[in-house]
């Protein structure tokens, strides 16, 4: 699944970076690192941007840049430990 999929106030695991160049650069930079946890604040009124919080930042990104990051979904796998 990629960011992209995560709705507002969702919780989730930073699996892998796919984009490529300086996007990517920018991304890992920002803290985009496998194994980060973060959350979707909230979404723009047509979803786009998405405003996250990961390692300690709010970040803003363009669905766009969310598709080429591989998340895991945390509320979808505690959902299954109830």
């Amino acid at each position: 699944m990629t960011l992209s999929d995560i709705r507002e106030g969702g919780d989730f695991v930073i699996a892998e970076v796919r984009a490529r160049g300086e996007i990517r650069r920018r991304l890992l930079d920002m803290g985009f690192v496998r194994g980060a946890r973060g959350k979707v604040l909230r979404e723009a009124l047509l979803r786009d941007p998405i405003e996250l919080f990961i390692q300690g930042y709010r970040i803003s990104l363009r669905r766009s840049e969310a598709l080429q990051i591989l998340v895991e979904d945390m509320n979808e796998s505690n959902q299954g430990s109830e």
